[in-house]
């Protein structure tokens, strides 16, 4: 029996700690963070969005370039 009231108050001091925890707080700091720094990220791409299309593409083309004039062996 004596087995079973030092369980329960071996629960009871994990739930208070946790009760007292702030980790729960700080995980909600960084959701909020998140979610800010995706929304500022979709404005900014729909603001840009031509000019960084236009931007990748010359990227790509570049490295489409660069890709056709390697030497004989590593062009395959």
């Amino acid at each position: 029996m004596q087995n079973i009231y030092y369980s329960m108050y071996r629960l009871r001091v994990a739930i208070h700690r946790f009760s007292k925890s702030n980790s729960g707080a700080v995980a909600t700091e960084y959701a909020f963070l998140i979610a800010f720094i995706a929304i500022v990220a979709a404005i900014g791409m729909t603001l840009l969005g031509q000019n960084l299309s236009a931007f990748f593409n010359a990227i790509g083309v570049a490295l489409q370039d660069m890709a056709n004039n390697l030497p004989q062996p590593f062009n395959t």
